[in-house]
């Protein structure tokens, strides 16, 4: 059995859309918070093995650029929790040998290092992306993604970056300029994270879901 791939439109899921097996059916969502209204008014394939899978952030100082990040379960701003499918994160676990970890699923991005560094000491959380809790509220997946930036630096300030799920390339690039050392550190974390990510979504149909 294959699953079906959720990915947040854009490069990533370019990269696992060029990984994946023809197979395998993958879903463009919409990047941030505007995934829960596209899962209110789009009916997702009926399918016993969903997976969610792209880029997320570190929270914490042992979890660096190129690594994955499987979750066990997710957590919001309010502390509440969701798990995600045991039985499914359990065979990716075995296939990919790598621990779990809790995800925090933010309402947006998170650029300081300060504020990263808290939010994982508070939520006891690894990573953070922004589409993982509003599909777990809704379907039962399992959330492989790879991380793309660490704790060493602050990110450009990409708050406005993001509108209605879609990434606005000018807003981005006037975001880029103005921290350009950041900018480049994100944009080469980012390349090697999409690479790992394709090459991740071309070992998904073989360890047999």
């Amino acid at each position: 059995m294959v699953p079906v791939i959720l990915v947040p439109q854009g490069a990533e899921y370019q990269a696992v859309s060029q990984g994946a097996s023809d197979a395998i059916q993958v879903v463009a969502i919409p990047a941030g918070i505007a995934v829960a209204d596209f899962l209110d008014r789009t009916s997702i394939p009926d399918h016993s093995a969903l997976l969610v899978m792209g880029l997320c952030g570190s929270l914490s100082s042992q979890v660096g650029i190129g690594e994955l990040a499987l979750y066990h379960s997710c957590v919001n701003f309010s502390g509440e929790e969701i798990a995600c499918d045991r039985s499914f994160t359990q065979r990716l676990q075995n296939h990919f040998r790598v621990a779990s970890v809790r995800g925090f699923i933010s309402d947006r991005v998170i650029c300081s290092v300060a504020e990263k560094r808290a939010l994982g000491e508070k939520y006891q959380a690894d990573v953070v992306d922004m589409e993982g809790f509003a599909i777990a509220q809704r379907y039962s997946v399992a959330m492989l993604r790879v991380v793309s930036d660490d704790l060493q630096f602050d990110l450009p300030d990409l708050s406005d970056a993001i509108v209605d799920g879609k990434i606005q390339g000018l807003r981005m690039a006037k975001a880029m300029v103005k921290k350009p050392i950041a900018a480049s550190r994100l944009i080469q974390g980012s390349l090697a994270a999409l690479k790992r990510l394709r090459q991740i979504a071309a070992e998904i149909e073989t360890f047999g879901c």
